[in-house]
């Protein structure tokens, strides 16, 4: 096992101190500085000694400062270390306030290092790169009547001006038009045709605008060249929109107002220089084209063409056309156009699962060491693929508060990075020397350090925050990779890792743990603190389970530790969370085969109202750890909706060991794959896994399901409203901010009841009536364990195992469902009467009549018919019928039943 070491060179000397004690006491602090007056960034302050049983650990931040509160009187030792500099060791008796001016000197096998006022040399200081980042305004020409068009897409630019921005390296990257231009965008599928009446209010995007700003890889110049007339001076309006634009999209809102700053401006925000200079470094940079119209009546309207990396990159999503009003908390905020380019519709090439990375993971091996004050140090080293030539910037995920300190090719030698402030356009890149050769696997080495990743919620407890972003992540959830993990943390708190504990140690005061994972993954994560374990054997499936519970309560529920929660049983309530969680997972290999991982820890976290699953690790919230009693003395009363999340959040999280992690999803447009396919999971293990009286929890379950989809909010839209399954995160607007929860999840969750549905055999037939549902799901989990799933491969799936009955237009496929419940927004409303006779023999007739309302002509589904004969429903037989229609039908029964019902299980989704 190779150890993280932070410090490689040789012990400094201390060149300055000085001691400030009418300052605030009980505090040190300081500022870092090169030889030359400059302040360090991300140097990596240690400060031992006085009462401290741990180091407390600290990085300089972008003005080179730092500082220690809440220490007691008392003998401190202070080393810093930066990389290219001797490390500088001094001591301090701390009587009030200590205020450190601390310089480093350049080590003496390095003087070629230097650094800058605000900044190490390989940080923003590529050379191209400081050129785009500081470009301005080049020649200005006349532009009348030319018009451009960009796929879906047309500009016109009427009558004004045409600023082209300054060479960069003898390209032209963007331009600046001013004046009376027109954009339009007109869709060609239905659904997105219907997508952008619902946004626009027309079927087609039409917006006036004033000025644009053009941003593209030198490869689309020409297309700009034929607007060219006479040179023109300069108009100030020009600068003006270049420095407007400059500040939109360098700026980044750390508390986003809605859907569209929350995804153009997370850890992955655009940096566009660092963009633009992918394409100047290889000519053959899949192309890009952007566009930034200031118009009326929007006021920051964009449009991206984005070959390979998808026009809208946060999303995980080949499409390569966007429009994307960015209006922050305004009502028409939204993504309004996403769709493949025009070419791949009409052919029907059109995929999910086309190649959208330009580099491939192949291992990450990570050292992290969490400081006393909770502040992560790390290095990883990421093994990697090039999968398009000439590529030599690399775009990672990587939460900006953590400030990369340095990055280092596999030679070793150090590399030009970039990573602009936190509150700008601060994503990380880095820029290799040169283009790594294509089908072989290189490294890259990233050093750095930082906090909010993790936040004491008190008592032991943590919030663990980036959980895809504490480590620079370059691929997200796109693809799956092997992970080597190392953690060093204090003694007192306890870490829990995606993957297997392969060894563990003590090391200078700290607890050493090693996990790898055996399999590859599609994220690393962690939970961490004062936590106890209990280990829960499955002797029928022989998965090991371990659980890891809280004995204390976070501060935010400190309050009621006499009073509601005073008869906390953690350890008792674990027991429970195991013993769901190891019914789940048996339920699930049953319905779904075997899972992913041979071990699972369910571990509690202190955020109350959300759960999450990462592989092999589950985060269950406190509530679930909380008994209906104390929940009932909590709130005051019976919360339903409340209580029917801690039924589900337990089987919810554990499923996604299958679906999330074992299959993952292709794009947006898939996630119901993973989120509603584990929230139908939920409804199954209430019917299959709590005893015969599960009637009553399960029905309840899909009655929340259903409100959760069809309620109307304040604007009088339904989650159902807001467009088709298939949107996913787009669904979100201002005017329906709960309508990716309640479709993505609920209504995802019920087109795959309805699937079972569909498939289920009628009462009398030989064998599990969920046989060929079961089959399926095998067969969907075994073909996408290597490959991420789009609802068009799951719908192969479905196809190639749907009855005889399922095939309404007997060719062999399933588009009549699909196109009603994941492409349509149709939703039934039924009727039902029948009557019993008596027949001969004997036995009895039942004549029923079911009215279908409230769909189009051509909406069909098949709807179940149920008995009561004494003992509970029975499902009898599914009747289909076709558009808004009556249909009479007749059974006959050996027995006289009590009741006869329509969907009495809510299988299928009505009004």
């Amino acid at each position: 096992m190779r150890r993280f070491r932070f410090f490689h060179v040789p012990m400094l000397v201390l060149t300055c101190l000085v001691l400030t004690p009418q300052a605030r006491s009980d505090t040190i602090s300081g500022t870092v500085k090169d030889p030359s007056g400059g302040v360090v960034i991300g140097a990596r302050i240690e400060i031992s000694g006085g009462n401290l049983s741990q180091p407390v650990l600290l990085s300089s931040d972008e003005s080179g400062k730092f500082a220690a509160t809440d220490l007691s009187a008392g003998k401190y030792s202070i080393r810093v270390a930066k990389e290219g500099f001797d490390d500088l060791v001094t001591t301090v008796e701390l009587l009030g306030t200590a205020d450190l001016a601390l310089k480093l000197t350049i080590a003496a096998q390095q003087t070629s290092v230097t650094v800058t006022g605000k900044s190490t040399a390989f940080a923003n200081s590529d050379a191209i790169y400081r050129q785009l980042r500081s470009i301005g305004l080049g020649e200005t020409f006349r532009c009348e009547n030319f018009t451009l068009k960009m796929d879906v897409g047309t500009f016109e630019l009427k009558r004004g001006t045409l600023t082209l921005l300054g060479l960069v390296n003898k390209f032209e990257t963007g331009a600046v038009f001013v004046g009376q231009g027109h954009f339009s965008l007109k869709p060609i599928a239905t659904l997105d045709t219907k997508e952008m009446e619902r946004r626009a209010g027309s079927s087609t995007a039409e917006e006036d605008f004033s000025e644009a700003v053009f941003r593209f890889s030198p490869n689309q110049f020409p297309q700009f060249a034929a607007t060219f007339g006479t040179r023109a001076d300069t108009p100030a309006e020009a600068s003006s929109a270049f420095l407007h634009w400059k500040d939109k999209v360098r700026h980044r809102h750390e508390l986003p107002e809605g859907l569209t700053e929350a995804i153009l401006e997370s850890e992955t925000i655009d940096n566009v220089d660092a963009d633009v200079l992918s394409a100047i470094y290889n000519p053959q940079h899949p192309l890009f084209f952007n566009a930034y119209m200031h118009g009326t009546p929007h006021k920051d309207l964009r449009f991206f063409l984005r070959m390979r990396v998808g026009a809208i990159p946060q999303l995980d999503s080949p499409e390569e056309v966007g429009l994307v009003n960015f209006d922050g908390g305004g009502m028409d905020d939204g993504i309004w156009y996403l769709q493949h380019v025009k070419s791949e519709l009409q052919a029907h090439t059109a995929s999910s699962q086309e190649e959208k990375r330009l580099f491939a993971t192949r291992r990450y091996n990570i050292e992290t060491v969490i400081g006393k004050n909770d502040h992560l140090f790390s290095r990883a080293t990421i093994t990697f693929e090039p999968l398009v030539a000439g590529e030599r910037v690399m775009k990672f995920g990587l939460l900006p508060t953590l400030r990369v300190t340095r990055v280092s090719g596999e030679k070793g030698q150090d590399l030009h990075f970039i990573q602009e402030n936190r509150k700008e356009d601060g994503s990380f890149y880095a820029v290799l020397d040169e283009a790594p050769a294509m089908g072989q696997v290189h490294t890259i080495t990233v050093e750095y350090g930082g906090d909010k990743v993790l936040s004491n919620a008190g008592n032991g407890s943590y919030y663990v925050g980036a959980r895809e972003s504490w480590y620079p992540n370059l691929n997200g959830f796109g693809e799956k990779t092997l992970y080597d993990l190392t953690f060093k943390v204090p003694p007192s708190n306890v870490l829990i890792s995606v993957g297997k504990l392969e060894g563990q140690h003590t090391e200078a005061g700290f607890a050493v743990t090693h996990w790898v994972t055996p399999v590859p993954i599609a994220v690393a994560g962690f939970n961490y603190g004062q936590y106890k374990k209990m280990d829960f054997p499955d002797p029928i499936t022989h998965y090991e389970i371990a659980g890891y519970y809280l004995a204390d309560l976070p501060d935010s529920l400190r309050r009621f530790e006499n009073s509601a929660l005073g008869g906390m049983a953690p350890g008792a309530m674990t027991k429970y969370a195991l013993d769901q969680a190891r019914a789940q997972m048996q339920l699930c290999t049953l319905y779904f085969g075997k899972g992913p991982y041979e071990n699972i820890y369910i571990t509690e976290q202190p955020n109350f109202s959300s759960g999450q699953s990462w592989p092999n690790l589950v985060y269950l919230p406190i509530s679930a750890y909380i008994d209906s009693t104390q929940r009932w003395m909590l709130f005051g009363h019976i919360d339903t909706k409340f209580t029917g999340f801690v039924q589900e959040v337990t089987p919810h999280e554990v499923a996604h060991q299958w679906f999330g992690h074992g299959v993952g999803w292709a794009s947006y447009h898939d996630q119901w794959l993973s989120e509603g396919f584990a929230e139908f999971a939920a409804g199954l293990f209430l019917q299959q896994a709590v005893g015969p009286k599960w009637q009553k929890d399960y029905i309840d379950f899909w009655e929340r399901q259903r409100v959760r989809i069809l309620e109307k909010n304040s604007y009088g839209v339904s989650p159902n409203d807001a467009g088709p399954l298939w949107l996913g995160l787009r669904l979100i607007s201002p005017r329906s901010g709960q309508a990716y929860q309640g479709v993505t999840y609920s209504k995802g969750a019920y087109v795959l009841a309805m699937l079972r549905s569909l498939m289920r055999a009628d009462m009398g037939s030989a064998g599990d009536p969920d046989q060929a549902f079961i089959d399926m799901m095998h067969d969907f989990m075994e073909s996408h364990r290597d490959m991420p799933a789009s609802t068009e491969s799951f719908k192969a799936i479905a196809e190639k195992h749907m009855t005889k009955k399922m095939d309404l237009q007997q060719n062999g496929r399933l588009d009549w469902f699909f196109r009603e419940w994941v492409w349509g927004t149709h939703v039934p409303r039924y009727s039902f009467k029948y009557e019993v006779q008596p027949a001969e023999g004997g036995k009895f007739k039942v004549r029923a009549e079911i009215t279908q309302s409230e769909v189009d002509d051509n909406f069909a589904m098949f709807v179940p018919i149920f008995a009561d004969f004494g003992s509970g429903m029975v499902r009898l037989t599914q009747v289909g019928i076709v558009g808004n229609s009556t249909k009479a039908y007749n059974l006959l029964l050996d027995r006289q039943p009590k009741k006869v019902a329509l969907n009495a299980y809510k299988d299928i989704l009505e009004r």
